[in-house]
C-alpha cells in the first residue's frame, strides 16, 4: 500500500493500547506504509472516525485495539468499500483469532499493509452491527458486572470469576427466541456469526462468518451444574448436548423476555441495551484483511 493508512486506537484502553499503536506505526513505516494515528475520544468516537474515513473513500482503515474498539470501527465501515485491518491489542482478540490475524504486532502489521481483503457477513442486533456474537442474558450480565480493576489485574480470568459470582447472586430470567417457525425457551441465548466466542472456543463450532446464517444456541436450564456443563462443551469446541441447549440456524431471530424483566444484551463483548431485540444477518457486509486461505 502506498497511501497513508489511518490507524484508529483508544488512548485510555488497558493493556498498553497506545504503546502498541505507536509500535505498530513504526513497524508499518518500516514496511513502506505510513500510518496516521487517530486516537478516539470517548464512546462512539471510533465509529464516527471510521464512518468519516469510509465516506471520504479511504481504501483501508486499521484499528489497534480489542474486540470492543474493533466493533465500534466495524459499525462505521459496514456496507462500505473500505477495508478493515486489525492490529490486535486487546484482552481476548477473538476476531483476530477468527480471521487468523497474528497476535504479534510486527506480523499483524505486515498483514495490514500487504494482504488483500476477504468479505464477511455481519450480524445486526437492533441497529448495532457485530462480527462475532450477540449474547443475551447471562454473559451480558457478566460483562455489565465485571470490575475494571479485576479485568486489568487478572485479564481473561476476570470473566469466569465474575460469571460464577453472577450465577450465585442473580436469578436468570426466562427468555424466548423465535425464528421462522422455530421457537425456543431458555435462560441464556447466544446468536453467533463466528465459531469463536471468548477465545479459541465456542458452543457453535460449525458457525461460519461467510455462510449467510446465524447460529443460535439457547441454554435450557439455569442451575450451576447445567451452566458448567454448557461451558465445558464450549471449551472443547463440541456442539452442546440437546438436553442442555437448543441449537438452530437462521437468518433472523426475535428474542424477548415474557416476564418483562430488564435483560441486557452484549455484542462483541460490549453491553448495548436490553430486550426485546431482533437479530439478523447482513451477508457480505464487511471487507477485512485476513490470514485465512479458506475465505478467499
Amino acid at each position: 500500500m502506498s497511501e497513508t493508512l489511518p490507524l484508529i486506537y483508544n488512548p485510555i484502553a488497558g493493556g498498553g493500547c497506545e504503546r502498541k499503536a505507536r509500535k505498530a506505526q513504526k513497524k508499518l513505516a518500516a514496511l513502506g506504509c505510513q500510518a496516521e494515528l487517530l486516537p478516539t475520544s470517548g464512546v462512539g468516537s471510533a465509529t464516527s472516525i471510521a464512518r468519516r474515513l469510509a465516506g471520504a473513500g479511504a481504501p483501508r482503515v486499521a484499528v489497534a485495539g480489542g474486540d470492543g474498539t474493533i466493533n465500534e470501527v466495524i459499525n462505521g465501515l459496514a456496507l462500505s468499500d473500505t477495508e478493515l485491518a486489525i492490529i490486535p491489542a486487546g484482552t481476548a482478540n477473538v476476531l483476530a483469532m477468527e480471521m487468523q490475524v497474528p497476535l504479534k504486532i510486527a506480523t499483524a502489521c505486515r498483514l495490514a499493509c500487504e494482504s488483500s481483503s476477504v468479505t464477511i457477513d455481519l450480524g445486526l442486533a437492533g441497529s448495532r452491527y457485530f462480527a462475532l456474537m450477540a449474547g443475551i442474558g447471562f454473559d451480558a450480565l457478566v460483562i455489565k458486572n465485571i470490575i475494571p480493576a479485576l479485568k486489568k489485574s487478572i485479564r481473561r480470568a476476570a470473566f469466569p470469576v465474575t460469571g460464577l459470582v453472577t450465577l450465585i447472586q442473580k436469578d436468570l430470567s426466562l427468555l424466548q427466541a423465535a425464528a421462522q417457525g422455530h421457537q425456543s425457551s431458555g435462560y441464556f441465548v447466544i446468536v453467533a456469526n463466528s465459531r469463536y466466542y471468548g477465545g479459541r472456543f465456542g458452543p457453535v463450532p460449525e458457525a461460519s462468518i461467510t455462510d449467510g446464517l446465524l447460529d443460535v444456541c439457547v441454554l435450557k436450564g439455569k442451575k450451576l451444574q447445567k451452566m458448567l456443563n454448557f461451558w465445558a462443551a464450549a471449551l472443547r469446541q463440541n456442539h452442546v448436548d440437546a438436553s442442555l441447549a437448543d441449537y438452530f440456524r437462521t437468518t433472523a431471530v426475535d428474542i424477548n423476555c415474557p416476564g418483562g424483566e430488564p435483560v441486557p444484551v452484549q455484542t462483541d463483548g460490549e453491553v448495548i441495551g436490553e430486550l426485546p431485540l431482533k437479530v439478523s444477518v447482513v451477508p457480505a457486509a464487511l471487507k477485512i484483511c485476513s490470514g485465512r486461505n479458506d475465505l478467499d
